[in-house]
C-alpha cells in the first residue's frame, strides 16, 4: 500500500513506537465513551504494544484495516480510523483524533482518504458509520465526506456512502436533527 496523503495528513500502518499515544488515547474520555471499553479497563503500554500486535494480524487475516492518521509534514500521530469489511462489498469505517488534535479538520481530511482506499484499493462498494446521535462532530465529518444518513442501528444513527456517490473532495450532506 502507498502512503495515501493529502499533504496535511497521511495514512500509514500503526507501529510499536505509537504504543504510548495510543496508550493515552484510551485514558481519553471522549474516546473511552465513543468506543467499546470494558468498565474496569486500565490504560497500560504493554496493552496498546499488544493492540498494534492484534491490528497487523487482523490486517493479514483480511478482518481489519487500521489506519495510523498522522501529520504529513511531522509524522506525528494524530488519530486513526479503520476499515472492518462486513461482506457483499459492504465496509464499515470508524474514526478518531487524539485529544490534543481535535477540531482543526484532521477527522474529515482522515475519512476522506480512507474512503479513496477503500473504494479504489479494497474495492468496497458501500461504507458505513455507526454514530452517536450526540456525537454532532463526528456526524459532521461524515457528511462532510458525503455520506448520508439512513437510519438507526443498535441506538446509533447509520451513515451510508456508496462508491458511485463518492467523490475525491467530498459532497456535504446534512445531518438530521439529533432531537
Amino acid at each position: 500500500m502507498n502512503k495515501p496523503s493529502d499533504g496535511v495528513v497521511s495514512l500509514t500502518l500503526f507501529d510499536a513506537n505509537d504504543a504510548a499515544v495510543i496508550c493515552d488515547g484510551d485514558a481519553d474520555p471522549e474516546l473511552r465513551r465513543r468506543f467499546e471499553f470494558p468498565v474496569d479497563f486500565t490504560p497500560s503500554l504493554t496493552h496498546s504494544e499488544q493492540v498494534i500486535t492484534r491490528w497487523q494480524e487482523e490486517r493479514t487475516a483480511g478482518t481489519r484495516f487500521p489506519f495510523a492518521v498522522r501529520s504529513a509534514v511531522t509524522n506525528e500521530l494524530l488519530g486513526g480510523c479503520e476499515l472492518r469489511p462486513l461482506g457483499l462489498g459492504l465496509a464499515n469505517v470508524s474514526y478518531w483524533t487524539y485529544r490534543t488534535h481535535r477540531r482543526r479538520g484532521f477527522a474529515t481530511r482522515a475519512l476522506r482518504l480512507i474512503c479513496e482506499v477503500a473504494f479504489t484499493e479494497f474495492r468496497f462498494r458501500s461504507l458505513e458509520a455507526l454514530i452517536e446521535p450526540d456525537n454532532e462532530v463526528s456526524r459532521n465529518v461524515a457528511c462532510d465526506n458525503g455520506f448520508e444518513e439512513i437510519g438507526q442501528r443498535e441506538g446509533r444513527l447509520l451513515y451510508v456512502l456508496r462508491s458511485d456517490r463518492w467523490t475525491r473532495s467530498g459532497t456535504r450532506n446534512r445531518p438530521r436533527s439529533s432531537a
